[in-house]
């Protein structure tokens, strides 16, 4: 499992796309963050619930995150 680099809290991944109703299912749980229909570019990979912080892949770019 992937770290935050800030407060090294698992991270969970951010899927994309038309979700289904086990992604749907998964979200709740917290397994997952749902990120939308489309990304632009290199959008974030990974949510940290604890942070509130999106990461792209690599981990190294951050992004704020426009979920409420």
């Amino acid at each position: 499992m992937k770290k935050c680099p800030k407060c090294s809290a698992g991270l969970v991944e951010i899927v994309y796309g038309m979700p289904s109703y086990e992604l749907f299912e998964a979200a709740e749980r917290g397994e997952v963050v749902i990120g939308g229909c489309e990304v632009i570019g290199d959008g974030p990979k990974y949510h940290c619930k604890n942070c509130n912080i999106d990461y792209s892949r690599d981990l190294k770019k951050s992004y704020k995150p426009d979920r409420f």
